[in-house]
């Protein structure tokens, strides 16, 4: 990770008020220094905003309702300054949070940085908490506030490469369940957070993702062994796929892919060597269509010819491919299929 740009301002608030009045900035008047506390702090955030974020998207395109998206192209076109940027980008936090009645506040770290020549920038919402420190001259305790990594919900990445080249999506953020999602949601608001709701992508990837997922499983050691794994998976995961019709969590999902240890799946996605690759929610809903290419394959050849079977038909040699001949092979065709071929067919 190379870290571009970075600054942090703070939003004070108490609890359960709401107002413009309640809500009181303190700006960092320039970015950060780019040092070892700064890298160390966002190699850690990272990595626990990769097991964090659970949902895609892409951010609203109405100048007047999303302002968000209005400062940041300003930015990115070098219009503004990263600085200017992230105090436009404060004031849409704060005026989002002034009527959130049980937000607290907290410190708002804006961090642009490439990795592996990808540009991201990272918004989030950081919280302190109480520890305690030695004193070296003294050997006494001191009282310390600290930044609790634990308490992330609240934060956004935005793949600049990816908007760039305009791929959808492009933005992943962390979305609350049950009451926290109520919480944070002024946060998402502020920057114009649009969920990705497209169900085909999201089973396309998920797919994608578990195919890759038993090649790089090194308990799998021959080809063999990863083309049964694959099949009895891609079973595995219909079922699931077929079990959960309106919704499905990737979770279960996951426990379908691996049954003995769905969270190598999770890890997989969330940490992997290829986890930006695979953008996909928490939970969706299933893309029938889509899923049921693993289980059943369809086909055209010419103009007027049309092939269906299940894998199933494979696995019993029902069907084959001859790559001497460059043919699909059916067998045991019924009697009046045969006399027709024959009958219409060509004298060799």
């Amino acid at each position: 990770m190379q870290i571009r740009e970075a600054t942090v301002h703070q939003l004070i608030k108490a609890a359960q008020t709401i107002g413009d009045e309640n809500v009181v900035l303190h700006v960092r008047p320039e970015p950060l220094p780019i040092d070892d506390v700064l890298q160390n702090l966002c190699v850690e955030l990272l990595s626990l905003y990769a097991t964090s974020v659970n949902s895609n998207g892409t951010l609203g395109q109405d100048p007047v309702l999303h302002t968000f998206p209005v400062a940041l192209t300003s930015y990115t076109s070098g219009q503004s300054g990263f600085q200017a940027f992230t105090v436009a980008s404060l004031g849409l936090i704060k005026e989002e949070m002034k009527n959130a009645i049980f937000a607290n506040g907290g410190y708002a770290l804006f961090l642009r940085y490439e990795h592996d020549n990808i540009d991201f920038i990272l918004i989030a919402m950081l919280k302190l908490k109480a520890g305690a420190g030695i004193d070296e001259e003294t050997l006494s305790l001191q009282p310390t506030l600290n930044i609790d990594l634990k308490l992330l919900h609240e934060a956004a990445r935005i793949n600049l490469t990816r908007l760039a080249n305009r791929e959808q999506p492009y933005l992943t953020f962390i979305k609350g369940k049950a009451k926290k999602g109520d919480i944070t949601s002024y946060f998402r608001n502020a920057l114009a957070c649009i969920t990705f709701t497209d169900s085909k992508h999201h089973t396309d990837q998920l797919i994608k993702a578990a195919q890759a997922f038993v090649e790089a499983r090194e308990d799998l050691v021959t080809p063999e062994q990863k083309l049964e794994e694959r099949i009895l998976m891609r079973k595995r995961l219909v079922e699931c796929l077929d079990a959960n019709p309106v919704q499905v969590v990737l979770a279960t999902a996951a426990a379908a892919i691996m049954p003995t240890a769905p969270d190598d799946f999770l890890d997989f996605l969330q940490i992997g060597p290829a986890a930006d690759q695979y953008h996909i929610d928490h939970s969706f809903q299933p893309h029938k269509a889509t899923y049921r290419r693993l289980h059943r394959f369809t086909a055209k050849i010419g103009q007027t010819i049309s092939v269906a079977f299940d894998v199933d038909d494979v696995q019993a040699h029902r069907i084959s491919y001859d790559a001497d001949r460059n043919a699909i092979v059916l067998m045991n065709p019924p009697d009046s299929l045969k006399h027709l071929i024959i009958e219409n067919g060509s004298a060799d």
